[in-house]
């Protein structure tokens, strides 16, 4: 029961990191082209002569950074709780 917990909480903590990321990452228009994303671009958006579309490995290397970060603070967390 404690690894479905612990399991929970990273994943939990990897879709907050990973949305604030994107939200605090970037600048959002219309018809402009621009990169979305951070640290890496994971979509493109569209301008009137194109299409938006997605950057798979931005997409890709964003959730599993963020997913690293929330796996190291829930280590630490657990190796925390250990030496008390």
């Amino acid at each position: 029961m404690r690894f479905v917990f612990k399991a929970a909480v990273i994943v939990g903590i990897s879709f907050v990191l990973f949305y604030l990321m994107q939200v605090f990452g970037g600048t959002h228009c219309f018809d402009c082209g621009a990169k979305v994303g951070f640290p890496f671009f994971y979509m493109q958006d569209g301008t009137y002569g194109t299409h938006d579309h997605i950057i798979w490995p931005g997409f890709i290397g964003d959730f599993a950074l963020a997913l690293c970060v929330s796996t190291l603070a829930a280590w630490m967390w657990e190796r925390r709780k250990v030496s008390k």
